[in-house]
């Protein structure tokens, strides 16, 4: 079971890290995200690998907790894969995603372009999650 648990976490990081850089970095996206940094509420980091590492480290540490979530929660998601990747990545865009963003939606001046990117972003790396623990753990 724990090498299952560790082989998800390590699934689900990989896969939220790639689909993440893949759909900020693309061409189109990366022009309208970039054409907001001026904006006051925005807080622009620096290209580098120290970025990078930071980003993969609060990735790790997410995937980590939702890990432990998921073993919690397992039995209550049905027995197929659709059921458990749909059903736990619906849970992490209710509990995560979507609380978050419409804080920053209603209670900050965060550029409109910015965080509806960031809002699909995250909602296909939860399901994303999602589908790898169903598959590993």
């Amino acid at each position: 079971m724990i090498v299952n648990v560790l082989l998800g976490i390590a699934a689900a990081t990989v896969v939220w890290f790639i689909a993440a850089a893949v759909l900020f970095f693309n061409p189109i996206v990366d022009k309208i995200y970039r054409s907001e940094e001026s904006h006051p509420s925005v807080r622009v980091l620096p290209q580098s690998p120290v970025t990078i590492a930071k980003i993969l480290g609060a990735v790790v540490v997410q995937c980590v907790a939702w890990a432990g979530v998921y073993v919690v929660v397992e039995p209550a998601l049905g027995e197929s894969f659709v059921s458990q990747a749909g059903l736990f990545g619906t849970l992490i865009v209710l509990v995560k995603i979507m609380p978050r963003d419409l804080d920053r939606l209603l209670l900050t001046t965060y550029p409109p372009k910015r965080l509806t990117i960031e809002i699909v972003v995250g909602i296909v790396c939860a399901y994303l999650v999602g589908g790898a623990f169903a598959w590993l753990i």
